[in-house]
């Protein structure tokens, strides 16, 4: 078998690495002459020749000049004007009319839009009757408060967990009103006390009889087109699909308006809201200089970033949305959040033993080293993969591994469900059932040579079945249940390259979702929902608090924002 084509591995995986060389890189960081400021969107800082100062701008910072009043042909009013039709616009606008607000929602893309599934709820009517129990926060949320380095605003995480409950048996009772069903994902087993430990509270919406049937983890698109449905037809709600929202207008200190383009005919309609205007547009890594500025990090592995803009996108690995919302708030005063930023990490299908876990079995680096104890969480471990050279690790194992590890979770409709034999899950290890670069081969140092490494890796996997055999791992630590050595032919092997799911928070907000500017002052009038907030995360996204993002940012919180503006908490 011929040696394994990295690049070509990417490629084949949907993880190819963009182009970003430190020519473009520092391209884009360069000032400019401030008597020619940069137009929005051009790549870029602003500043004096040959300066680098702390107060430049970068194009995306720039305010545009106001669109002409006489090219805004029709105005529009309610009470609250959602930008976003995500989970999060969604939620906010069915808790606003629900508590008896009027609601315009505006979003770019054609219709409801999402990707994955995996929604956490403390606890819901769904988790008893599978007989699962809530998790205590004091030492849960401890742990990730250590994770996340204490760079979080801890508010966000609270109110949360005391709304969470409420907020996804909601959510849960208008699916099953259509007949979409709700199980809990399966998860790591991970012992209570263990810094890895994932409480099984990640809520799945599913239809038996559609086409994701069996995709436990990517049915949101059910629950979003659900509630566009119930916006529209159950609550008189005002859904305008096809519009991008460009600018907002200030009445004073306050956000009062929204300005949107057809995206189709080019024309302009102002939505003016009577109480608030709230940020829902998702994530900003479609934008290259947004990600420079603040997810440097993630360059290497945006393969898909110079592309057009897909508003319509679901489950797409790359470049998502170009930072829309985020920009209109900077405009308007809004600051950014004082937290490191947050791009979310995952794995694609390699031969991890449970969900949301890294290959637990033998890593190694390009050098054929050992590199970490490999027992973690597929977010944490991606995290160290970073750091490698080539940004990759490579998956040694034996056949044997089926049979004495597990347990091997696979997708399914019930929690804790797992393949019905050793021989099952044999099969998943096909280089034909992968289609990317799993590599099979009889002898050891046959698939070392396949997979590019130095033929000195065979002295790794020697000193790994040696500590395997012995129980005790004198290098790592790893539990004596994971040590499973390389021990019987034939073997196999893949690269594992993280990739790149999202960027994750930006626009400063206190624990209302009110964008604070930069005396952290809140903008009357402005609130950001969902991967807009920020200070929800930093560090890194563990999947420890499993479908945390959606449960809380795109759910819990904004289910809560309504009824807090129908209340007049903020008049």
């Amino acid at each position: 078998m011929a040696a394994l084509d990295r690049r070509a591995f990417l490629q084949t995986a949907g993880l190819g690495v963009a182009g970003v060389g430190i020519a473009g890189t520092l391209a884009a960081c360069s000032p400019k002459d401030t008597t020619e400021d940069a137009p929005s969107g051009s790549a870029g800082a602003t500043g004096a020749p040959g300066t680098n100062s702390a107060d430049q701008k970068w194009a995306f910072e720039i305010a545009p000049e106001p669109i002409a009043e006489d090219k805004i042909g029709d105005t529009q009013t309610a009470d609250v004007v959602v930008v976003g039709g995500g989970t999060s616009g969604l939620v906010t606008a069915a808790s606003c009319l629900e508590n008896g607000l009027s609601v315009i929602l505006v979003s770019a893309s054609k219709a409801a839009v999402s990707r994955g599934g995996s929604n956490h709820g403390v606890n819901s009517k769904v988790m008893e009757r599978m007989g699962l129990a809530t998790y205590d926060p004091e030492p849960f949320y401890r742990t990730q408060y250590v994770a996340n380095g204490g760079n979080i605003r801890p508010g966000f995480w609270y109110k949360f967990y005391n709304n969470s409950s409420e907020a996804i048996n909601w959510l849960v009772d208008i699916g099953e009103k259509a007949g979409i069903k709700c199980t809990i994902e399966s998860g790591p087993v991970y012992t209570v006390d263990d810094p890895m430990f994932t409480p099984p509270a990640a809520h799945s919406f599913y239809k038996e009889d559609s086409e994701l049937e069996g995709a436990v983890g990517t049915g949101q698109p059910h629950i979003v087109a659900e509630l566009a449905r119930y916006i529209t037809e159950d609550l008189n709600g005002t859904i305008i699909w096809g519009s991008r929202g460009e600018q907002l207008e200030k009445d004073g200190d306050r956000v009062a308006a929204l300005i949107a383009s057809d995206l189709a005919s080019g024309e302009y309609t102002r939505y003016a809201a009577n109480k608030a205007v709230v940020i829902a547009t998702g994530d900003f890594s479609h934008d290259k200089d947004m990600i420079t500025r603040y997810c440097p990090q993630a360059l290497e592995l945006l393969f898909e970033i110079d592309n057009e803009v897909n508003y319509d996108a679901g489950l797409q690995v790359g470049g998502l949305m170009p930072g829309d919302g985020h920009k209109m708030a900077l405009w308007a005063g809004a600051a950014w959040q004082k937290e490191p930023n947050v791009i979310m990490l995952g794995r694609p299908n390699l031969p991890a033993d449970q969900p949301y876990t890294a290959h637990t079995g033998l890593m190694v680096d390009a050098n054929g080293q050992r590199f970490m104890n490999e027992d973690a969480l597929g977010g944490i471990a991606c995290a160290t993969i970073m750091n490698l050279p080539q940004i990759t690790a490579w998956c040694i194992w034996g056949t044997n591994r089926a049979s004495e590890g597990g347990p091997w979770g696979k997708p399914n409709y019930e929690q804790g469900v797992y393949f019905d034999s050793p021989e099952e899950f044999i099969k998943t290890w096909d280089e034909d059932a992968y289609g990317f670069g799993v590599l099979k081969n009889d002898s050891l140092e046959g698939l070392i040579a396949d997979l590019g490494l130095p033929a000195e890796t065979i002295d790794t996997v020697t000193r790994y079945n040696e500590l395997c055999q012995k129980g005790h791992d004198d290098d790592f630590y790893k539990k004596p249940d994971k040590m499973i050595g390389v021990n019987d032919g034939p073997y196999y092997g893949c690269p594992f390259t993280p990739m790149f799911l999202t960027s994750l928070g930006g626009i400063r907000a206190n624990t209302d979702l009110q964008a604070l500017d930069a005396d952290d002052k809140p903008i009357p009038g402005l609130f950001v929902v969902g991967s807009v907030i920020g200070g929800f995360y930093s560090s890194v996204y563990t999947f420890a608090m499993e479908g945390i993002n959606y449960g809380a940012t795109c759910v819990c919180l904004p289910y809560v924002l309504g009824k807090d503006l129908a209340a007049d908490k903020f008049a």
